[in-house]
């Protein structure tokens, strides 16, 4: 922004809402695409100051698959990663989809669909409802702290009824948490009627929505083996409800992060895993939702309903009234 000779409080506003613009974790992946590119030129020997020309941009696609052996997805985020830096720069990006750069992509999309095939990789493993039964027994058996079995418990439940994305209902971080994204004791509330508890759980940025209101997804009381409100009481009960803190908090109060629960699920379901066809992580249960609702016959829309997928088929996100999800969850359940 310094190099567009703008005045200085423009600059700065520009520059924030620029920043705005990209995820955190998406300029962390955009920085590695800069680093690979330095690494490239350092391998190859190939000048790779941008701006970039197609034809090097042909070469840091293949080292990046032929000699870091990264998939097509990786790929096309590192290509974007170097668009960003272009414009960042001031500098008018090349084309990086040349005709030429999307046969190569497919191709090397192509190769890494062949390569899981032969090795039967399945990558992360959906959590079913008897890997659920396992991982509760598993955490039953376990020496952690009681009150933290119950956490990890209404964590998976939760996830796995919700279909969430891990991040919308942990924090990323122990030390650290901005109540502006992180799910907050007052996010959670439980109402109840006809005799059925609901719990409500409100993400103030999910990453489906377009807008910037804040939307709530009901978890319902099934009264299942997995029920996920059966597992928040047990675990509310006896954990401290602050409503300016993240609402899913360890017996010492440090906040549960994606990280710690991947690190729970990996050491108590490694065992019982073949790491040559896959593995259970928090994704496991996001996945496996979509897996179990396809298996039983459920429609398209009523699927991307309950885990709040968009798609480029829809246009916008199909939502259905809350009492058919209810019937979803308990069919769900009744398998």
């Amino acid at each position: 922004m310094s190099e567009l000779g703008l005045p200085g409080a423009i600059t700065e506003s520009l520059a924030k809402w620029g920043n705005l613009g990209v995820s955190k974790n998406t300029w962390s992946s955009y920085r590695t695409a800069e680093t690979m590119l330095k690494k490239c030129q350092k391998d190859t020997g190939v000048n790779m100051e941008p701006p970039l020309t197609r034809e090097r941009v042909l070469v840091y696609i293949d080292w990046l698959a032929s000699t870091r052996g990264l998939k097509s997805a990786t790929i096309k985020t590192y290509l974007s990663g170097l668009r960003q830096m272009h414009i960042v720069r001031g500098m008018e990006p090349p084309e990086f989809r040349t005709g030429l750069a999307r046969l190569v992509l497919k191709g090397i999309q192509n190769a890494d669909g062949i390569a899981a095939r032969s090795n039967k990789w399945a990558g992360r493993l959906p959590m079913t409802k008897n890997a659920m039964l396992l991982f509760k027994q598993l955490i039953c058996n376990s020496l952690y702290d009681e009150q933290d079995k119950r956490l990890f418990w209404a964590m998976a439940t939760i996830a796995f009824a919700g279909a969430f994305r891990i991040h919308e209902i942990l924090a990323q971080a122990e030390s650290t948490f901005d109540p502006d994204f992180t799910l907050l004791g007052a996010d959670l509330t439980v109402s109840r009627t006809d005799g059925h508890t609901t719990l409500h759980v409100r993400l103030k940025c999910p990453k489906e929505s377009r807008a910037a209101a804040a939307v709530v997804v009901d978890i319902y009381q099934n009264d299942s083996q997995i029920c996920p409100v059966r597992a928040f009481q047990k675990w509310a009960k006896y954990a401290r409800h602050a409503p300016d803190r993240p609402a899913f908090r360890l017996t010492n109060g440090t906040p549960l992060t994606g990280a710690r629960m991947n690190k729970v699920m990996k050491e108590l379901l490694g065992p019982y895993t073949d790491r040559k066809v896959g593995f259970f992580a928090t994704h496991s249960f996001r996945i496996g939702i979509a897996s179990m609702l396809g298996q039983a016959g459920f429609e398209d829309q009523d699927i991307m309903a309950t885990g709040r997928w968009s798609s480029r088929v829809f246009e916008r996100y199909i939502k259905l009234d809350r009492t058919r999800r209810q019937l979803v969850q308990h069919k769900v359940n009744q398998m």
